[in-house]
């Protein structure tokens, strides 16, 4: 195998470092402002739309390791852009703060250069916003205390993910520090509704905070002197700052509720509630406003404020239902944005499903799937819009065993019992001189396992790329089906199988009292099979259980003539040509294709529900199951469904079979 070899950067001969002055040769690092609360345009993916986006530094939630990878412009796909990490991290203020330590590996040493040469200064951090709050566009609204003006992203709780070097950062003010310290930052800026007071009062607009509170200062002395001079206490500064913030509320408040009530619209509003701007100026501008405006409709007004989700989890609904409506499954109600999604197809949600994920999107197509099949949330909305396709497949498939079989539920695999208790024996005279005896029951067990029936399907890279929807329904439904038409293989083969009890004679058999004489269904065959029924005795055999039937099972072969004869109030003959149907409606009919396969002729009576066929289900669980993996075999994604299910004659008394002629 060859051997690789790389050539250390340097500077040029007799060349010294001039990049920011915070560089430490010794640990390779850079003192580096990696985020402020400047604000940034940022898509907001409920909307769609680009928002001035402030990140506050109240809302940090640093890791407890205070290290962060270093990462080659966002490039988060490949171990060879991490390129070093950033150390130390706090919060400063405004501002997050930290030091860039590059790693000595190879792919590293071109960004330590020129970072010490000062061409590489900027810096941005990758996040995941947890909590954020929109202010509508000429609306202002408090978050965090603070007052902001519309339209503005405020992100209120966030996660710092990883640091970026890039050629261009979004925040201007995030860069490396050309001091070798950092300076001292005042913990909050000065409240902007007391910022606000102090304008009015001849403030610039462009001071600083610095100059702000020198102005303040200047002004408390002013005061002191006026205090002097008539012999007053001096002004409190605190009780100013209330006073300055309540009477910002208020008049903000009232500029507010006079825009709703005469429907201002929003982007007339900003300049209204401009600092400078009092409630005598803002009535009489709106005032000339609605004249302006008379005999024209106005939008209503709308809540200024919207706590909205998280982004990425926005996203995967709004897209999820998207492609459940273009798949064709009913969505009660779709998420915000769906159907600005629906034209998409489905290459062009991967490429979103990246974006959302802050991954790379550039590349050919089939480059760009696979990254979004692995490094997004792609490959997990691809299996919802499968699930509730394969849901639906089962839901609507035209099943019958449940009309007339129980329900049960296993926890494992193993053989387990099913236990039937006989009757109390007959209580027996007692005499003076006689005791009371106790009475015996006897008990049984049929014993019965379930199992578990499956198929795979897979959604390829060029499925995506061809915008094949079928993969998404059609075959998730196909799945669905068959696994609801598994359950009822599972539950008639009870009868068709007839197989042995516990007393190792089938189920149906003379032995048992259920198997009629055959011949057609009516008057005969089915009075003695009534009949069979009502003399079964319980499992000690000391009395008659009077069982009933209540459903009749039978082939569509012989549907006709069950119906006509069970729908019959009248059964004339010869004799007795107004013979009255004694089971006309006695039963509820049951017509199952799965019979025809085994016997065109021959039909069944069962008893009530829990005293048949008793279908088990894996901890209950009577839908199909899916499971995902990344493509071993295919380029894609695996999908793998399932059902664990067996059934199982409860006992032979209230179960009958006529073989039919």
């Amino acid at each position: 195998m060859p051997k690789l070899y790389y050539r250390k950067l340097s500077l040029a001969p007799g060349a010294e470092a001039t990049g920011p002055a915070s560089i430490d040769e010794a640990s390779r690092s850079v003192e580096v402002i990696g985020a402020t609360e400047a604000a940034i345009p940022e898509r907001d993916y409920d909307s769609w739309e680009v928002y001035p986006t402030i990140i506050t530094m109240a809302g940090c939630q640093l890791p407890e390791s205070r290290q962060l990878p270093l990462l080659d412009s966002h490039s988060r796909y490949d171990t060879s852009s991490v390129i070093g990490s950033f150390r130390d991290m706090r919060i400063e203020g405004d501002k997050l703060v930290g030091r860039a330590t590059f790693s000595a590996a190879p792919e590293a040493e071109s960004a330590w250069l020129k970072t010490r040469e000062g061409h590489l200064t900027d810096y941005s951090v990758g996040r995941v916003d947890e909590e954020s709050t929109i202010v509508a566009e000429g609306q202002t609204a408090y978050v965090g205390g603070r007052s902001y003006t519309g339209p503005v992203k405020i992100v209120t709780k966030w996660k710092p993910r990883e640091m970026s070097v890039c050629p261009i950062g979004a925040d201007e003010n995030a860069k490396a520090r050309a001091d070798s310290s950092a300076p001292p930052i005042k913990e909050h800026a000065m409240n902007r509704e007391l910022r606000a007071f102090l304008e009015r009062r001849g403030l610039p607009q462009d001071a600083t905070d610095a100059e702000a509170q020198a102005f303040m200062d200047k002004l408390e002395v002013k005061r002191e002197e006026s205090a002097a001079t008539v012999t007053s206490p001096p002004v409190d500064v605190e009780a100013v700052r209330v006073e300055a913030v309540k009477n910002e509320q208020a008049r903000s408040a009232e500029i507010i509720a006079m825009c709703e009530r005469f429907e201002i619209p929003t982007e007339n509003r900003a300049a209204l509630l401009k600092p400078e701007v009092t409630v005598d100026s803002a009535s009489k501008a709106i005032m000339d406003e609605v004249i302006a405006r008379a005999g024209k409709n106005t939008p209503n007004f709308r809540p200024s404020v919207e706590i909205v989700a998280d982004e990425k989890d926005k996203f995967r609904s709004a897209a999820e239902d998207a492609l459940s409506i273009r798949a064709g499954i009913t969505v009660n109600t779709p998420s915000p944005g769906a159907t600005d999604l629906t034209g998409h197809s489905l290459r062009e949600i991967a490429r979103l499903a990246l974006r959302a994920a802050n991954q790379p999107t550039g590349g050919n197509v089939m480059e760009m799937v696979g990254r979004a099949l692995t490094t997004s949330d792609f490959p997990n909305l691809l299996a919802n819009v499968a699930n509730k396709s394969l849901s639906a497949g089962y839901e609507t498939a035209p099943e019958t065993w449940e009309k007339w079989c129980g329900t049960g539920s296993v926890s494992d695999f193993k053989t387990n019992s099913l236990m039937s208790v006989s009757e109390a024996e007959d209580l027996t005279q007692i005499t003076d001189s006689q005791p009371y005896e106790y009475g015996k029951r006897s008990d049984a067990k049929e014993q019965y396992a379930i199992a578990t029936y499956g198929k795979m399907f897979a959604i390829t890279r060029q499925t995506i790329i061809n915008d094949d929807l079928s993969a998404l329904s059609d075959i998730p439904r196909a799945h669905g089906e068959a696994a609801a038409r598994k359950i009822g293989d599972v539950a008639y083969a009870v009868l068709t199988a007839n197989s042995a009890m516990r007393d190792g004679i089938a189920l149906f058999h003379a032995s048992h009292g259920n198997l009629g004489t055959a011949g057609v269904f009516g008057t005969t065959t089915l009075a003695e099979a009534v009949k069979l029924m009502a003399l079964q005795k319980d499992i000690g055999g000391k009395r008659r259980l009077n069982l009933s039937p209540k459903y009749v099972i039978a082939p569509p072969s012989i549907a006709l003539a069950v119906e006509t004869f069970l729908k019959s109030t009248v059964i004339g003959t010869q004799a007795q040509p107004n013979q009255t149907n004694i089971y006309a409606n006695l039963v509820e009919m049951v017509f199952e294709p799965r019979l025809y396969d085994d016997s065109q002729t021959a039909w069944y009576l069962a008893g009530p529900k829990g005293k048949t066929v008793t279908v088990f289900f894996l901890n209950g669980q009577q839908t199909p199951y899916m499971e995902t993996r990344q493509g071993w075999n295919v380029d894609g994604v695996e999908y793998k469904v399932r059902i664990d299910c067996g059934a199982k004659a409860v006992d032979w008394p209230a179960l009958l079979k006529n073989a039919g002629a």
